[in-house]
């Protein structure tokens, strides 16, 4: 019975989450006496979507892809590995936040629009349908932008302005091309490249994909690493899911020439996304600021295998490979980023000293690092593997890019592990709950690692 009831089960705790995004509100203004409860609450939200995640993949490992709303709605595996990353990423970063985000003079809002997040994810990663994608993306969007300003400090609503903006201007190019769809302007089949080539630069501004990474580090390095633990760990996952969606539903549907020029323009925008988030690293000691042009370098990892993943459809060739290589890079990357974030937020971006002394920290922080570079046994070994292997068959020039970048990423990562440990006076002590969390990020990272292979199989057809 298990494989009946479960699919009904998952979609009752994402509709939980739903329900707790809209009676956390209703309390702080209907029920003042119940003022307080607001946090458990939105305990519950981020419990029901993990074990939401857990099933999913569960499910769709052994029985199959999830269906929901007469196939307008469908998690398949690599969904459901990006939902899993999400599940651990919103964990680690509540972990983090459980008691410091009452500082805020907005807290009551976080924990109302943090499950609203997570249900937009749910239905971001698996929306097929036009209408659908939409609405997901306007609530995922309109619930991040509120949350970068949550803190309601001057940096957080400034970077909120700027993500504001730039968001709008994603939205607006993703409206355009759905209201086409549904006006009958679907385009000829010679024009389905420029179709996703627009669409890409909506997805793009929302992932920092070049040249629409402009705003990242304004908003990732300036607002509270608490909320950007959010935006940049959990929520992005979601853009990430559709834009591999996306890619291989065009790619398997163009000429031959139309999927080179694919296949190139993905590889260009890998390569130049690597690039400008690496060096742009190389030049800051602020780990705001790094840990945001590492978000972009790493999203030019991801464009790695998008582009095998054109590559390899246009010849009809199964990408399973490649697919399991986007998920075991996006679980590297949100395990990781989402803790760092929160990291970031409690040092004010500061590094020299603020892991002197602690070696739990310390180490967990080193395994976080080594797993983004790509260090074995942990997950991001088996995420670059997966992603950059494949991509050989296309191009082993765009690898060794690739990997030179990888290298060049070991050199800020390092100095930041030789400042942070370094004694300083004026460092701050790391709450219990960052190093929890710290911790647990680590231990995920290797169990993982340890697990890739697995994962790995259960993506061949």
């Amino acid at each position: 019975m298990i494989d009946s009831n479960l699919p009904n089960l998952i979609l009752a705790l994402i509709y939980l989450d739903l329900a707790i995004a809209i009676i956390v509100p209703a309390i702080h203004v209907l029920k003042p006496e119940l003022r307080g409860y607001e946090r458990e609450l939105a305990s519950i939200a981020v419990v029901a979507f993990i074990l939401a995640a857990v099933g999913s993949l569960f499910y769709t490992f052994t029985y199959g892809n999830l269906i929901y709303h007469n196939g307008m709605l469908v998690h398949d595996r690599l969904s459901s590995v990006l939902l899993l990353a999400a599940a651990i990423a919103v964990g680690a970063a509540f972990l983090q936040s459980y008691s410091r985000v009452d500082e805020w003079p907005t807290h009551p809002g976080y924990y109302g629009l943090l499950p609203l997040v997570l249900y937009g994810v749910f239905y971001l990663l698996g929306s097929l349908n036009p209408l659908l994608i939409l609405a997901s993306w306007l609530v995922l969007s309109v619930a991040t932008y509120v949350v970068t300003a949550l803190p309601g400090d001057r940096d957080s609503v400034a970077a909120a302005t700027r993500y504001i903006y730039v968001g709008t201007l994603a939205t607006l190019f993703i409206a355009v091309w759905i209201a086409a769809i549904y006006a009958g302007l679907r385009p000829p089949l010679a024009l389905e490249a420029l179709a996703l080539v627009a669409i890409m630069a909506s997805i793009g501004f929302k992932l920092g994909v070049f040249p629409f990474h402009w705003w990242t580090p304004n908003v990732y390095g300036r607002a509270d690493g608490r909320a950007i633990a959010i935006v940049a760990g959990v929520a992005k996952l979601a853009f990430i899911g559709l834009l591999t969606r996306l890619v291989y539903t065009f790619s398997g549907n163009l000429t031959p020439f139309e999927a080179d020029a694919l296949t190139l323009l993905l590889a260009s925008s890998a390569v130049a996304t690597m690039v400008a988030g690496n060096l742009a690293a190389l030049n800051t000691k602020d780990l705001r600021v790094m840990l945001a042009y590492s978000s972009i370098a790493h999203t030019g990892y991801i464009l790695v295998g998008l582009a095998a993943l054109s590559f390899y459809q246009s010849f009809g060739a199964s990408p399973s490979i490649v697919l399991a290589g986007i998920g075991l890079q996006a679980l590297a990357y949100a395990i990781a980023k989402a803790p760092l974030f929160s990291l970031a937020a409690e040092t004010g971006g500061k590094v020299r000293g603020i892991l002197a002394g602690d070696r739990v920290s310390s180490v967990s922080v080193a395994i976080l690092l080594a797993s983004l570079l790509g260090v074995p046994p942990l997950v991001g070994f088996w995420g670059k593997l997966y992603l950059f292997l494949p991509a050989t068959a296309y191009s082993a020039v765009l690898v060794l890019i690739a990997l030179v970048n990888s290298g060049v990423s070991s050199v800020y990562y390092i100095r930041f592990l030789r400042d942070a440990m370094e004694e300083s006076g004026d460092a701050p002590t790391l709450s219990s709950e960052t190093r929890y969390s710290l911790a647990i990020a680590a231990f995920v990272s290797l169990l993982l690692g340890l697990s890739a292979p697995l994962i790995v199989g259960a993506f061949n057809p």
